[in-house]
């Protein structure tokens, strides 16, 4: 039996063995560049030895992670949305 379901993110109707995490295939590669683009603009951000911009782009990369429900590979504890602290916040 098949069954349909609608992205969310951009509603559009599609077999649910075609979903990736409730994303159309669309959806979820777009939203895997963007986590890509964030991660080297915080590479860049350190390399540079700019502790604020890392700082800003940590803080996107942490609500990213806690919007989607997902926890990066390898992403110290202290960084993980679990943690529930943006690493620019005073401790």
């Amino acid at each position: 039996m098949l069954g349909y379901k609608t992205c969310r993110s951009c509603g559009s109707l599609m077999n649910c063995a075609d979903l990736v995490s409730g994303l159309c295939p669309r959806c979820a590669r777009e939203r895997a560049a963007y986590l890509a683009d964030l991660q080297r603009d915080y590479q860049a951000a350190v390399d540079a030895g700019d502790p604020q911009a890392s700082s800003r782009v940590a803080d996107l990369i942490l609500a990213y992670q806690a919007s989607e429900g997902v926890r990066l590979k390898d992403v110290p504890g202290y960084l993980r949305a679990e943690a529930r602290i943006c690493p620019s916040e005073p401790r």
